[in-house]
This record gives C-alpha cells, sequence and structure tokens, in this order.
C-alpha cells in the first residue's frame, strides 16, 4: 500500500483536484483507493458530490467513531474519508494529546485493504500537517504557474527538511507537479525551469484547463465531466507515471528513500 499526502504552502495550487483525479484515475486502473480529506474546508467531498454524511474524521481524532464508520463508498473503487468544519476545534484538542504527531498512525492503522491513501492536506503549518507527513511515506507538491506558488513549494521543501531533523523521520518528496501550466504564459516557462531547480522530481504539467474548474462545481472527476479534456489527458499521464513509481517501493509499502530522480517535465 502506498501512503501519499497532497501538500503545499499555498492555496488554489491544484491540491484537490490533484487528489480526486489522481485517485479517480488509479481506481479506473483497478486499484482500490482511500482519499482522506484532512482540510477543514471539506472540498475532497464537494468534488467528489457528496454533501449527505454524518460523521467525518473529526469524530475520529475525538474517539467519537472508528475510522471505518466514517468511510464512505464514493466512486468504484474509491472511497472517502471526509472533512468538515469541526476538525478545526478538534485540532486545537490534538495539542494536548501524548505523541501528538503520531495520531493518524494510530487511528488509520487499521486501513490495509487498500492500494492507495492518498491526503489532501490545508496549504497551513499546522499539527494535521505535520501528522500527515508523518504518516505517509511519500509527498506530492502541485504548484501552479506563478512565483508565489513557487516561493511555497521552496519553503515546504525546507519546513520538510526540519521536521526530518526534529522527529527523526519524514515522508520522502518524490513528486513536484507544475499545474496550470499555459505555454502562451512567459511566468509558466519561468516557473517550470525554476522548479527543475528544486530537487524532487517535476512530472509533465498539468495543462490550464477551464473544465478542471468547473468538474468540482458538477460533484465530478475530470473522467465523468470531460473525459476527452486536456485536464483528463494530463492526470491519466501523471497517473502512469505515479503507478510506474511503485516499483521503487519496498514490499511492506514503505518508501525505499532512493536518490531523487531526474525531472521527466521536459
Amino acid at each position: 500500500m502506498r501512503k501519499i499526502a497532497i501538500l503545499g504552502f499555498k492555496g488554489g495550487i491544484g491540491k484537490t483536484t490533484t487528489c480526486v483525479n489522481l485517485g479517480a484515475a488509479l481506481a479506473l486502473r483497478g486499484h482500490r483507493v482511500l482519499l482522506i480529506d484532512t482540510d477543514t474546508q471539506a472540498n475532497l467531498s464537494i468534488s467528489l458530490g457528496i454533501t449527505d454524511y454524518k460523521k467525518s474524521l473529526s469524530d475520529v481524532l475525538v474517539r467519537k467513531a472508528k475510522v471505518e464508520e466514517c468511510i464512505i463508498p464514493a466512486r468504484k473503487n474509491v472511497d472517502l474519508l471526509p472533512s468538515s468544519l469541526a476538525l478545526f476545534k478538534v485540532q486545537q484538542r490534538m495539542v494536548l494529546e501524548m505523541a501528538r504527531e503520531e495520531v493518524f498512525e494510530e487511528i488509520f492503522s487499521g486501513l490495509n485493504d487498500y492500494d492507495y491513501q492518498l491526503l489532501d492536506c490545508a496549504p497551513s503549518l499546522s499539527l494535521l500537517t505535520i501528522n500527515s507527513i508523518v504518516y505517509v511515506d511519500e509527498v506530492f507538491i502541485p504548484v501552479s504557474m506563478e512565483m508565489l506558488a513557487m516561493a511555497g513549494a521552496e519553503q515546504f521543501i525546507g519546513y520538510l527538511q526540519n521536521i526530518s531533523r526534529t522527529l527523526g523521520r519524514a515522508a520522502t518528496i518524490r513528486l513536484v507537479i507544475p499545474t496550470m501550466y499555459d505555454p502562451r504564459r512567459r511566468v509558466s516557462k519561468q516557473v517550470m525551469k525554476l522548479l527543475k531547480d528544486l530537487g524532487p522530481r517535476v512530472t509533465r504539467p498539468i495543462r490550464d484547463d477551464t473544465q478542471l474548474s468547473e468538474a468540482p462545481g458538477q460533484g465530478k472527476t475530470i473522467f465523468e465531466y470531460a473525459p476527452r479534456s486536456r485536464g483528463a489527458v494530463d492526470y491519466a499521464r501523471l497517473t502512469e507515471t505515479v503507478a510506474e513509481m511503485s516499483l521503487l517501493t519496498s514490499t511492506n509499502g514503505k518508501s525505499s528513500r532512493l536518490p531523487l530522480q531526474k525531472n521527466d517535465s521536459q
């Protein structure tokens, strides 16, 4: 099983879009996928058209429910552990817990029936973000074609290094995913060039596509809403890259911590 956090320190860079559509594409390939929403905005649920649920991650964190009771079937081969606004107050209570950086490891320990777990994380320096980094083995960082998003990616890489030194462990940044790429804009080419200097592997970009923005409003993945769109093509291609990377993980599902791979963004 691969556990992947989709992270970034800036909003609007395509984290939820990537989580939903990467998960959907993996499911279409026959993999069992669990999407975990750790953001108080609960955008995963909205993007999948799921609004009628009574239990969420918040209930698990305060021990009012077991995690299995809160998981919702979302699509064929796709399950969802939703979030809610209550997560904001729950996070404040987590500060008082022992081993507070390892709460996710405790509550998710029995979730072994999936090929992939994808965590959609808030764009903030929060205890939930730290828990996500400690729990997963891999981190994917979407970066929109803006200089501020580029700066946020640099900050996050430095932050992850600090966590690794402090806790003695942390997930490996396996992919940087350029999003909202428009070859007609000079800034897109500038950001792409800078991304290659960050260190982690840079994928081919997800091109700017209004249908990627429209799909969540209909509660659909891009493969349901516009299966022949640029966005669908690009996320299918990204999924091929991610699936091929599974060969680089050990048999127990832990990241092999191999040296960073060369960019494939050409």
